[in-house]
């Protein structure tokens, strides 16, 4: 039964970091002048305002999944690979896209945070999966 914690505890976190995020660019979208917390880039043109607008929307969303899977951890263990997953391709893209743009110690700050969630979600999973 203990890896069902481990799960759980995957499960919230992955909630409130998502959800930070999420209210993050809604504050960014409604126009308040911060740095986007996931990679430190500081834009302020509206088109970026909706993309952001947009994007929390969808990681709310996410947040929300997350919260549902923490319900019933067992039986919703497969959320976790998926979003490690996702994690991981949105490190790749951001790499190969966009380090020239953005780099600097927030850009390495974002990547690192991200691979840590992405292996503790793994973790995590593989921990259950041997353990059920």
């Amino acid at each position: 039964m203990k890896h069902i914690s481990v799960l759980r505890w995957m499960f919230i976190a992955g909630a409130l970091i998502d959800g930070a995020i999420a209210a993050s660019w809604f504050s960014i979208a409604l126009g308040w002048t911060l740095p986007n917390i996931v990679n430190g880039y500081a834009g302020t043109d509206p088109g970026y305002r909706f993309a952001l607008f947009v994007n929390a929307m969808f990681m709310a969303g996410w947040a929300t999944l997350l919260l549902w899977g923490a319900l019933n951890p067992g039986e919703r263990k497969g959320l976790l690979p998926i979003t490690a997953g996702w994690l991981l391709l949105s490190i790749i893209l951001e790499v190969v896209f966009y380090s020239h743009m953005l780099g600097g110690s927030w850009f390495t700050f974002g990547v690192v945070k991200r691979l840590i969630i992405s292996v503790s979600f793994s973790w995590a999973y593989c921990h259950a999966m041997k353990n059920r």
